[in-house]
Formats: structure tokens, C-alpha cells, sequence
């Protein structure tokens, strides 16, 4: 692909894990619109990533900077972090706002995950609440122990974390951005996870991340077991008529889908065939999540 000459209107840039490859696009906004440049596909060593998680951080930090750090420039890029590394709680707290739960949960950080609060890294966001009901969040942690490594390894004189997310919100964002549906569940598989989001308005409310099983022909049977489960978890949290569901398309799902065991009306998504032309690499489908991460910049001045 030829590389397009950097300018002020490139406004941030993305870098998506995988097992096997990092993904990494530039967004280029030009006459008021948005275009992926510079895409790139990068083969990792061995050993650093397995089954969806961080491995050896330190060394993937160290290796992506040196394979990146004449691109990168002064741009500011967004990081997407394994979503099987990461942890996601729906809750409430009797807090006045957002900031004062993040502040409160230095004290209780233990009881909603499995790690204590010096040891992860967290954030929350405000979901959706009845008028005077305690706030609702959602919250999102990560152990330190490969992340913090693989960021700091990951940073260069010129390079700029602006901002790191599971990568399974960075896809959400992607296939949000041009599903019309007002609430929805958003089934992924890939590289031998399933990723379910639950949507409601605009905003992501549940996320699970599971590991699906070595053997191929079993994944149907647990694809379909555990989208039921995530819907049962939406009914019994959120009410309402179940969602549809729309299971992405992608070239590490299985070719049958589980569409006739569910428990709500699924139909299967092409992110590829829906997003703008600008927004897809050529020749190379499947990159909702560098989209996702690049979307954080689309409106930024």
C-alpha cells in the first residue's frame, strides 16, 4: 500500500492485537471527511500473545515500538488491549458522580474484581439509570502485571498513548457507529474467543469475553450456550424484549452459525459491507477493531 505523507489533518493513529499480527491505521480526515491510510499488518514473534492474552508484554512493547517508530511521528495513537484480559462489572453506588465513584472505589475495588486495586488498572463509565435511582456503571479493569510492561515498553521519545481500551469496546464502537438498531447484542468470534456486547442507546452496557474450546466443531454448541446466557443476563438486568442479535462476519468464526438455537431473532453482519469504503483497507477484511480505536479521533480537533 502506498504511504500517504503525513500532514496536520492525520489525526491519530491505532494499534489492534491479535494472536498472531497487530493491526495499525492512521485516520487521515480530509474535506471534512474520514479516511483509514496507511494500514499495516504486522506478523508477531512467538510467545508474546496466546489464546487471546498477553504473554510476554514487555517484549511485545519493545518489538511493535521498534517496528513502528518511523511512523509514528508526534501522532497520539489508541491501543486496543486483549479483551480476555479484561474484566467488566455492570453495578451501582450511592455516589453524587462519576468522579466520586472512581474515587470510592480505592475502597472497594476487591469486591467487584479478582485483584486488588494497586494491582489493576480500571475505569468506569455511567450507564443508563432510572431518575433517582444510585448511579449506574460500568466498570473495566485489567491486572498490571503484562499491561503496564507491554504500554511502557510500547512508548518511544515520539510515540503517544492517548488512550488504551479493550479491544471489545474499540469493536462495539465500530459495528455501533452503523447498526440503526437502538438496543442490540453484538456477537464476535475470533481466534478462539467469543465476545458478546450489549448495547442500549448508543452505549455499551455488558461485555464478556469466553474462551471457546480448541476444537473447532464444539464451537457452535458453546457460541449458542453462552449468547443465550448473555441474553438471559440482559432480560434479567435491563428488561424489555430480547434484542436482536448481530454476529459479526468474520474469517476465524465457523462457517455454520448458530442462528436456529437462540433465543432472539440473529441475522449475520458484514462490517466490511456496511462502512463507509473509506474506513476499509483494501484486500484485507475484518479490521472493525483498528476502526473502532480510530473512531475516538474522528471528532477530535
Amino acid at each position: 500500500m502506498l504511504w500517504k505523507r503525513r500532514t496536520e489533518r492525520c489525526a491519530g493513529a491505532a494499534l489492534a492485537l491479535r494472536d498472531r499480527c497487530a493491526c495499525y491505521g492512521e485516520l487521515l480526515r480530509e474535506g471534512g471527511r474520514a479516511r483509514l491510510v496507511n494500514a499495516d499488518k504486522i506478523s508477531l514473534p512467538d510467545g508474546v500473545v496466546s489464546r487471546g492474552h498477553l504473554v510476554d508484554g514487555a517484549a511485545l512493547g519493545a518489538f511493535l515500538r521498534r517496528k513502528l517508530a518511523f511512523r509514528w511521528g508526534r501522532l497520539p495513537f489508541a491501543v486496543g488491549i486483549p479483551s480476555a484480559d479484561c474484566i467488566f462489572q455492570l453495578f451501582s453506588l450511592p455516589a453524587a458522580d462519576l468522579e466520586e465513584a472512581r474515587a470510592s472505589m480505592a475502597w472497594g475495588f476487591s469486591d467487584y474484581f479478582p485483584f486488588d486495586f494497586g494491582e489493576a488498572l480500571f475505569d468506569l463509565c455511567e450507564a443508563a439509570a432510572p431518575a433517582g435511582a444510585r448511579l449506574s456503571l460500568v466498570g473495566a479493569a485489567c491486572a498490571k502485571a503484562q499491561v503496564v510492561p507491554f504500554l511502557e515498553s510500547l512508548r518511544g521519545s515520539r510515540g503517544r498513548v492517548f488512550a488504551a481500551e479493550p479491544q471489545i469496546v474499540a469493536s462495539t464502537r465500530a459495528f455501533a457507529s452503523v447498526i440503526a438498531a437502538e438496543r442490540f447484542l453484538l456477537v464476535m468470534a475470533r481466534e478462539g474467543s467469543l465476545h458478546c456486547a450489549f448495547v442500549s442507546e448508543g452505549s455499551g452496557l455488558v461485555f464478556r469475553s469466553v474462551a471457546l474450546p480448541a476444537e473447532e466443531f464444539a464451537w457452535n454448541s458453546q457460541m449458542c450456550s453462552e449468547i443465550n446466557r448473555t441474553l438471559d443476563y440482559v432480560s434479567e438486568n435491563f428488561g424489555g424484549t430480547a434484542p436482536p442479535v448481530y454476529i459479526a462476519k468474520d474469517a476465524s468464526a465457523p462457517a455454520a452459525l448458530p442462528f436456529g438455537n437462540l433465543r432472539a431473532a440473529a441475522r449475520e453482519i458484514d462490517f466490511d459491507g456496511v462502512c463507509p469504503a473509506a474506513l476499509v483497507p483494501p484486500a484485507d477484511p475484518g479490521w472493525y477493531d483498528v476502526v473502532g480505536l480510530l473512531l475516538r479521533f474522528a471528532h477530535e480537533d
